[in-house]
């Protein structure tokens, strides 16, 4: 926390100094972003460092009004604090500037998900589909919404497709898992946690999946 305040604090004295030197100075917003970004990774993680760097995202955001990394990001901020209705603002300012955005688009899909509108969820991703048939990003939300619309064969060729595509492999075995337990087979639930997890050992999700299929053994 106190490491991401002093960061914070020291990029708003380098843009005051420079607007000393010259009124006009106004620093590249891809820039800010990127320095914003770093010094949040190397900060405490609390509350209070995410609410600083949810304040300094969204200030460069609204500074910014046409730059579409910012709304993007502060749009994910928001999401992961369970600010929906904010964060569907600066999605949909992102989407306006760039209907071709990934991130953007499945961002929007998890608010129209939480929202529990489906059709609107996958409207959202044929029509990103359309414009971007190579995102695997967007295969993969399709996976997601099949598998919580039952259709479970239909998520399974989505994930197929997100795979080849070059998704990353522990994301794709993981949902896989997911599937095959929804639909009972929890010898091939087992095979595909164990690979998410052997393919990335910090999610924790497919661990607690295996660990609770094998205590029902």
């Amino acid at each position: 926390m106190r490491s991401l305040i002093l960061t914070l604090s020291s990029l708003t004295l380098l843009t005051a100094g420079c607007s000393v030197w010259n009124p006009d100075y106004v620093q590249d917003p891809d820039d800010a972003l990127r320095e914003l970004t770093t010094a949040a990774a190397e900060a405490e993680e609390g509350a209070v460092a995410t609410e600083q760097l949810q304040f300094a995202v969204e200030a460069l955001a609204t500074r910014h009004p046409n730059h579409v990394a910012s709304q993007v990001v502060a749009a994910s901020i928001a999401m992961e604090r369970g600010q929906q209705q904010r964060a569907q603002g600066f999605v949909e300012r992102a989407l306006d500037l760039d209907s071709r955005n990934v991130e953007a688009r499945c961002l929007r899909i998890r608010i129209a998900v939480q929202d529990g509108s489906l059709d609107l969820a996958r409207k959202i991703v044929e029509d990103g589909l359309r414009m971007r048939p190579d995102a695997a990003r967007l295969y993969e939300s399709a996976a997601w919404i099949d598998q919580l619309d039952g259709r479970h064969d239909e998520a399974l060729r989505a994930l197929d497709a997100a795979e080849a595509l070059e998704a990353p492999a522990w994301r794709v075995a993981f949902h896989r898992g997911l599937i095959e337990e929804l639909r009972g087979a929890y010898d091939l639930a087992e095979t595909h946690y164990r690979a998410a997890w052997k393919a990335n050992p910090s999610c924790r999700e497919a661990r607690q999946r295996l660990t609770g299929l094998l205590a029902r053994r």
